[in-house]
């Protein structure tokens, strides 16, 4: 046997898997190194984007849409917990796309307490949308913020709602609008008016007598074999959202609703010296509607007080309450 030969053989192994555990821990090093820092670039992009988020309310009653560009592209996950603190809150993590074509590592979720983002569960793209419509009930509560990245098709759109989506648009929103759901391009999700066919379907249910002209002022989305129903200023936020963060956010409007009537109410209350507004009573009541609120099947009755609440304090005149 050659004794020399064996010897180099030996160290010649030796040196290879010594190479290969070397260059395995380098790799392994590097994975690591790489997932960390994906970890905290998309932590530290959804906490910038909740910064962005926080001045896109409206004033009193405007309605309005912004585009935000992402640099690649991303996925944003949004939830809601209706339960967490006095008016719930919604979580955003988000993951981008890497330059091996394959999904980084998750951030860490990040709060937003003072907004309300109706949206589907997961939304992906480089341009991110909003509508912000405020929520009065009868008095301003909160902005619905619908969010969505994806082109929308409207079909057969009644004219005010058309009207109002197309002064929204402008050179922001990734919308079309035809009269048949063939005509949609296939990239696009469909929003079907008064009839089926479209991947989402609105039905309203506001009589014109009730509504003066307004035939979708309330009714039923239905969209993932779910119906869900919407009154004023929840329109759009149904359309866009996926239906348990829609009725979870719904929620969270509610309980809010229910310390703003209480506020109206001390300020009735307050005022009655001056200009005795008579609404007290019909605030405690709002309020005491909201308290009990369980889902949306009671978001009738609460909608049913704030038309009377409403239809009272315009006959006030200057006395008025908001």
């Amino acid at each position: 046997m050659n004794k020399r030969g064996f010897e180099f053989s030996f160290v010649w192994l030796f040196s290879l898997v010594v190479g290969t555990v070397i260059i395995f821990l380098a790799i392994y090093a590097a994975t690591k190194l790489i997932g960390s820092n994906e970890y905290e670039i998309n932590t530290k992009t959804a906490a910038d984007l909740r910064n962005i988020l926080n001045p896109l309310g409206t004033s009193f009653e405007d309605s309005k849409s912004e585009k935000i560009e992402l640099i690649k592209d991303t996925r944003v996950y949004i939830t809601c917990n209706s339960e967490k603190g006095n008016f719930g809150e919604n979580r955003i993590s988000l993951s981008e796309k890497s330059s091996f074509n394959d999904w980084s590592e998750l951030g860490s979720d990040i709060t937003i307490e003072n907004q309300y983002l109706f949206a589907e569960n997961v939304i992906q793209g480089e341009k991110v949308y909003f509508i912000i419509v405020p929520f009065e009930m009868p008095y301003k509560i909160a902005d619905v913020m619908s969010v969505f990245s994806q082109k929308y098709c409207f079909v057969n759109t009644p004219e005010e709602i058309k009207k109002e989506l197309e002064s929204l648009k402008g050179n922001v929103l990734p919308f079309n609008f035809t009269n048949s759901p063939s005509k949609c391009k296939d990239n696009s999700i469909s929003v079907c008016f008064q009839s089926s066919g479209c991947d989402v379907n609105v039905k309203g249910t506001c009589t014109d007598r009730e509504c003066k002209g307004e035939l979708y002022k309330n009714g039923f989305i239905e969209k993932n074999n779910t119906q869900i129903y919407y009154s004023n200023g929840l329109l759009y936020g149904a359309v866009f959202s996926s239906p348990e963060n829609y009725q979870c956010n719904v929620k969270r409007l509610v309980r809010k609703l229910r310390y703003v009537s209480e506020v109206y109410s001390e300020k009735s209350r307050l005022s009655a010296n001056r200009c005795n507004t008579g609404l007290q009573p019909d605030t405690i009541f709002l309020s005491k509607l909201a308290e009990n609120y369980k889902d949306l099947n009671d978001l009738r009755l609460i909608e049913a007080q704030a038309e009377i609440i409403d239809s009272k304090n315009k006959a006030l005149g200057e006395c008025n309450l908001y």
